[in-house]
């Protein structure tokens, strides 16, 4: 889970796209002008607009404890998604979760760092999609990840001195200013687009015990999450 100075929960910022035009297919937005706003100004106006998100894209690493968490994962605000996490090393699992049913597939070494083991039920399990409808034991958990306002709520509104911006560079292949804070040894980083919406476009944690570097991206994009074919789903009670 992203931890920190800027974010709470397994992370996640987006807002609004604002389409200007197209030039050879390309799509074009106009700039925002918050490279020229205090440092301040600057983190409040991407908070605010990153609120304002009905779907994002995460994908990236933070620590967690002696574990390194990796998520590569695409929520809305209505609680659909779809995507990987791997809560260790060459430990991953796929999500999906369309409305009040949600679906888990992991290979055996995931099961069994579940401590899912008994009677077989890990091999049972390797490379099927376990469905878990809510009210489920392991629902719960899976809409937290899932939900996209779940994970924006406690993005900070931060204030007071300290904050310092860099230069705009490139992010992704997008312009974006830096804003930077320090607390103690840790030193926190958001990069915001100075096109279109004030996205926070990618975010990241140095210096600390649990570094994070996350992108945000697909910001208002459909998420593609369908449930899997019936031949491919495994219930609890299939598992004896």
């Amino acid at each position: 889970m992203i931890m920190g100075m800027w974010c709470v929960g397994p992370g996640a910022y987006a807002a609004a796209a604002v389409v200007v035009g197209l030039v050879g297919g390309v799509v074009v937005q106009e700039p925002n002008g918050i490279e020229d706003l205090p440092p301040n100004e600057i983190v409040e106006k991407a908070v605010d607009a990153t609120k304002s998100a009905e779907s994002l894209r995460l994908k990236g690493v933070a620590t967690s404890g002696a574990d390194e968490v990796r998520m590569d994962l695409a929520v809305s605000k209505q609680g659909d998604c779809k995507g990987t996490i791997s809560p260790r090393e060459n430990v991953t699992a796929e999500i999906i979760k369309v409305g009040d049913v949600a679906y888990l597939k992991g290979d055996e070494a995931f099961w069994k760092d579940r401590d899912v083991d008994a009677g077989g039920a890990a091999d049972l399990l390797a490379d099927q999609w376990l469905k878990l409808p809510a009210g489920q034991e392991g629902f719960g958990e899976l809409a937290e990840i899932c939900d996209a306002d779940n994970l924006l709520k406690d993005v900070p509104d931060p204030s007071g001195p300290g904050l310092t911006k860099g230069k705009v560079h490139d992010v992704e292949g997008r312009p974006a200013v830096p804003v930077s804070g320090k607390d103690g040894d840790v030193t926190g980083r958001m990069d915001v687009a100075t096109e279109g919406e004030p996205y926070i476009l990618r975010i990241s944690e140095t210096g600390g015990d649990e570094p994070v570097d996350v992108l945000m991206t697909d910001y208002n994009r459909p998420v593609d999450a369908k449930a899997p074919h019936p031949d491919d789903v495994l219930e609890l009670g299939d598992l004896g």
